[in-house]
């Protein structure tokens, strides 16, 4: 089984780490302390730390903190820091990387946190940050669409950003991924809040970004308070739209105003044209995971099949180690 990496963005931006540290031929030195530990690699009060005015986590989970809090002060700090000397302020470090783990750290009471120390402008500082989180998966989604708006305005003023293809290749995503969750910041606040606070998911936020902003805002108060799912939601957009192309004159008024629109129930045949997003979603998610072209064929009575596309014996290995099959 391969030792899985640093990923395709974080090993770009920071280098691969050697795959040994020791020779296992006899007949070769051995590396002293002082050649194995890099000149970079650095133990200091975690109070010279000051944290990264990028950093594009904005919310840490208590209990997981507190968790790595304990962990922390059983084990140490396992991994080190990523930081870069604060040339304003001699004697002083500011965090590029790992600022729960800093947090932890200070919260563990620990004396000293081991660093590495690395030269950065401003842009990659804000990249690395960015790439750690993602592959992490730190962020949450509206979080990761702000920060993949950061690194295409530019942080240093006049500096040119990145586009939405160069900042796929950092992230190692596909292109498609990231426009869908900058489609996210068109949102109204309240609708990015609810999926920043869980209430409705990426799913959800695909759909109400195509709308108009008045029934964006409608579909949202109908998600919120049905608890609906994103197939709920698509059926009362439907229902939205078949009323539209077929409008019931004799239908009253009020109680018309009090229907509670349909919602999906297991079973139930659903419309074809209605769940396009919803399985168009599933594809992408699928091929975003495995990292190749998958094909989603679904039946009205929600049965289908998955087609996972590889391309030569190498491909296909790679997904099957991927999907965790020995064979």
């Amino acid at each position: 089984m391969v030792r899985k990496g640093l990923g395709r963005g974080l090993s770009t931006l920071l280098g691969e780490r050697p795959s040994s540290v020791f020779s296992m031929d006899h007949s070769k030195k051995v590396e002293t302390e002082e050649e194995i530990i890099p000149k970079n690699l650095l133990d200091i009060a975690p109070e010279r730390i000051d944290p990264n005015p990028y950093q594009p986590r904005t919310e840490f989970e208590p209990e997981a903190l507190q968790e790595l809090v304990e962990s922390i002060r059983q084990h140490g700090l396992l991994e080190p820091l990523l930081v870069r000397r604060d040339v304003p302020a001699p004697g002083r470090f500011q965090l590029i990387a790992g600022e729960r783990r800093l947090k932890a750290a200070l919260l563990a009471g620990l004396s000293v946190v081991p660093v590495l120390v690395r030269d950065t402008d401003e842009q990659e500082m804000l990249e690395i940050a960015i790439v750690e989180n993602v592959q992490r998966e730190n962020l949450s989604a509206i979080e990761e669409a702000r920060a993949y708006r950061r690194l295409m305005d530019g942080v240093v003023d006049g500096a040119s950003g990145l586009t939405q293809q160069e900042v796929a290749a950092r992230v190692g995503k596909s292109r498609t991924v990231v426009a869908n969750l900058l489609r996210l910041l068109d949102l109204p606040e309240q609708v990015q809040s609810s999926i920043q606070e869980g209430l409705l998911s990426v799913g959800h936020g695909k759909i109400l970004a195509g709308l108009e902003p008045d029934l964006c805002r409608e579909a949202w108060s109908f998600s919120i308070q049905n608890k609906a799912s994103v197939r709920d939601l698509e059926r009362f957009l439907e229902d939205k739209k078949a009323a539209q192309r077929s409008p019931e004159p004799d239908r009253d008024p009020v109680s018309e105003a009090t229907r509670k629109p349909r919602v999906s129930k297991k079973g139930e045949p659903q419309d074809q044209a209605g769940l396009d997003i919803h399985w168009k979603s599933i594809q992408e998610a699928l091929q975003e995971r495995l990292r190749t072209k998958v094909s989603v064929h679904h039946k009205k009575d929600d049965s289908g099949t998955i087609e996972v596309h590889f391309f030569n014996q190498d491909d296909l290995d790679r997904l099957l180690e991927s999907l965790g099959i020995e064979l």
